[in-house]
């Protein structure tokens, strides 16, 4: 008997450790080296970090949005940078079509001066409540067609219907060019939480990047994932080329506020850093 349970003891221990070879080793995390920081810390935005989109953009930067982002709507105090939304009807501020825009907001991005691919990129924001609002942090290469060369929306909260911020989302764009319904796909995810508001403190969003893998985290807690495989194989995983830049913007959607949108409302930002 004694022999026996000996016997069954070795086996087990044999079978564990193949068993142990077999599993995947969990990826060892780490930083990596910080290739770009800033954690608005003057009294105004940092021009060798940071450019301004001014303007309506075509058919409102292709979503048909509503705002016109101006430098003005920026501020950087008290260790954060605001992005400020407000209603500024009669400035005469018009869209390509000659129609008026009631909405002014900021956009800003480091293209041309900080670019790169892959890494961990970071941002820790504090979004906002309304109807109307999109609040987005996100990524594009440099001097690219859309959708063929990519677009990785790190965060998006896009309140259309009712200005609750309990979900985030996230999404990674391929394509083929000139740009059709019928040529475009993306993978996305929503991030619900309850009975909390992503509205009502900063968190940190997150993609983790590497070659045909990106990954994304909201606090440090894994959400989602997307390779190559999970796309048509009609289109090319654009995300292994280029030099990609950071952008912040708080847009107004097409459908536009409604009469609980409050004005100026603002997204805040703490700070940005990209590890390689």
């Amino acid at each position: 008997m004694k022999i026996f349970k000996k016997n069954i003891i070795f086996f087990i221990s044999i079978l564990l450790f193949f068993i142990k070879c077999e599993l995947p080793s969990p990826p060892q995390e780490s930083n990596g080296e910080l290739i770009f920081i800033d954690d608005f810390n003057g009294n105004e935005i940092n021009t060798s970090k940071w450019k301004h989109d001014i303007g309506n953009g075509s058919y409102g930067w292709g979503n048909g949005e509503i705002q016109f982002y101006q430098p003005e709507n920026t501020s950087v105090s008290n260790g954060t940078l605001k992005i400020i939304a407000k209603e500024e009807s009669g400035q005469n501020i018009v869209n390509e079509w000659g129609n008026p825009l009631n909405y002014t907001s900021s956009k800003i991005k480091t293209d041309g001066l900080f670019n790169f691919r892959y890494g961990r990129v970071q941002a820790k924001i504090k979004t906002l409540e309304g109807v109307g609002f999109w609040p987005a942090f996100w990524i594009l290469p440099s001097n690219s067609d859309w959708p063929c060369d990519g677009e990785i929306d790190i965060m998006e909260q896009l309140w259309v219907f009712n200005g609750n911020s309990n979900i985030s989302t996230g999404a990674a764009h391929v394509g083929n060019c000139p740009y059709s319904p019928s040529n475009h796909q993306y993978k996305s995810f929503q991030k619900n939480i309850s009975p909390e508001r992503f509205s009502e403190d900063f968190h940190i969003y997150e993609i983790r990047w590497e070659p045909n893998y990106i990954a994304w985290y909201i606090d440090d807690e894994f959400v989602y994932s997307v390779t190559p495989e999970d796309y048509s194989s009609e289109y090319e995983w654009p995300f292994n080329r280029g030099q990609w830049y950071l952008i912040l913007n708080l847009a107004i959607t097409n459908s536009g506020p409604n009469d609980n949108t409050q004005f100026p409302s603002q997204l805040e930002i703490d700070w940005v850093k990209v590890y390689n």
